[in-house]
């Protein structure tokens, strides 16, 4: 409860300083989140963000990334760095969704408890707790805590967490850390269609 009332506090500071930022947004496709979290696993978001604006260009559906040889996949993602690694986790973990669902979509996590919808996406190759808690929250608005390493090591410095606490046990703590309603705010509604990024960080 403690902490707890330390986030608000945090985060009451920060909007005292810098305002808020309620721009609404559309809840992302998941396919679409998971690739491009993938790529930005060890690398900045513009050169992840390249490597996935050039698939999109390549490919007009998910499904024809399919069929696409492994090495031409690895060459069109170069510029997210690891190609080699991330060109196999996003063929392996398309693959694996279609085997299971008998199309290439990730509708069901949405009526998913939320713990159970994790241990799906951490359940696919190369999906770690945070490309699993990016995909619930920005396409399902699930009350889920993505943690990078800025997140991991601001909470730490603020004495959110402890500093023996590991990047995966961080998901968890931070994620029943933070009063839901501030995980991901809703601008109108409930609908995914209607929110906007405002985060602990």
């Amino acid at each position: 409860m403690l902490n707890k009332n330390r986030v608000k506090k945090i985060l009451s500071l920060i909007r005292g300083s810098y305002g808020k930022n309620l721009r609404a947004f559309k809840a992302s496709e998941a396919i679409d989140e998971l690739v491009r979290t993938i790529l930005s696993q060890n690398t900045s978001d513009s050169n992840s963000l390249a490597a996935f604006a050039v698939l999109k260009k390549n490919f007009k559906s998910w499904e024809g990334l399919l069929g696409t040889d492994t090495a031409k996949l690895t060459r069109l993602i170069r510029h997210a760095g690891l190609a080699n690694i991330k060109a196999k986790r996003i063929k392996e973990a398309l693959l694996e969704i279609k085997r299971r669902e008998g199309r290439l979509s990730l509708g069901s996590l949405k009526n998913m408890a939320t713990g159970e919808a994790i241990s799906y996406l951490k359940s696919l190759r190369g999906v770690g707790p945070k490309t699993a808690a990016c995909v619930l929250l920005f396409s399902f608005g699930k009350p889920v805590m993505p943690v990078d390493t800025h997140i991991y090591r601001v909470t730490k410095r603020l004495g959110l967490i402890s500093k023996d606490l590991s990047i995966g046990e961080a998901h968890q703590l931070l994620s029943d850390m933070v009063p839901k309603n501030l995980t991901l705010r809703h601008c109108s509604g409930s609908s995914p269609e209607h929110l906007s990024r405002d985060f602990i960080y």
